[in-house]
């Protein structure tokens, strides 16, 4: 009996979508914790250059665009990004990339796929 309780309530969470999101706050949580328990390692670790940072933007981005919300929180709370992305179009000012009307529908991480595609083909 408890069993099937478990079971219809783990369905239901499933079904909801919520068991997805509540499995990504636990993991975002443990990575919160580990990164608390190694305070003395971290303080060793390199600051992430500007490039780093920009790509961990356009990752997020594209996480965010398709849709894959909990990825992209424990993405987030992993690379110690701040909670508000980058402007978009300061990022894509300082990549160099132009957005056009069929462009600012995508993330810019594909636009830039679609630039390097079109200069091999040049």
């Amino acid at each position: 009996m408890a069993k099937d309780l478990i079971n219809a309530v783990r369905e239901s969470l499933k079904a909801d979508g919520e068991l997805d999101r509540i499995k990504a706050e636990m993991r975002t949580e443990v990575i919160k914790l580990l990164d608390c328990s190694s305070k003395d390692s971290k303080s060793k670790t390199v600051k992430p250059t500007h490039d780093i940072i920009v790509l961990n933007e356009l990752v997020r981005e594209y996480l965010d665009w398709m849709g894959y919300k909990y990825s992209s929180t424990v993405f987030i709370a992993e690379c110690d990004l701040s909670k508000h992305p980058l402007d978009r179009t300061l990022l894509a000012q300082g990549l160099g990339v132009r957005d056009s009307e069929k462009s600012k529908n995508l993330p810019l991480l594909c636009n830039l796929v679609q630039t390097f595609a079109n200069l091999k083909n040049v």
